[in-house]
């Protein structure tokens, strides 16, 4: 989950310069440092060593998906557009 999310937020980063709402660096509730909801160290549930439903050595078939169902439900989620979503689905699949 953490190179999920850690790809997520630096293409936010990369493509949407010039919108301080679209972007981690510039918005509290996207920094991974400043919001625990989506840092994996702070935040058990998307931790894979915490939570054995995303962590591919103990969920070697289902492993993705759930980092999938997991990453929707995260603020990322809503400031990510159409195009950045396929993008990392497809990131999450080349794992």
């Amino acid at each position: 989950m953490y190179n999920l999310i850690n790809f997520a937020l630096n293409l936010m980063e990369e493509q949407n310069y010039g919108r301080p709402k679209f972007m981690p660096s510039q918005n509290p509730k996207l920094n991974i440092m400043q919001n625990p909801d989506i840092n994996p160290d702070q935040n058990p549930s998307i931790n894979s060593s915490q939570n054995p439903n995303i962590n591919p050595t103990q969920n070697p078939h289902g492993w993705k998906n759930n980092q999938w169902r997991l990453f929707q439900r995260t603020i990322i989620w809503v400031y990510l557009n159409e195009e950045q979503r396929r993008e990392c689905n497809r990131f999450l699949r080349s794992l």
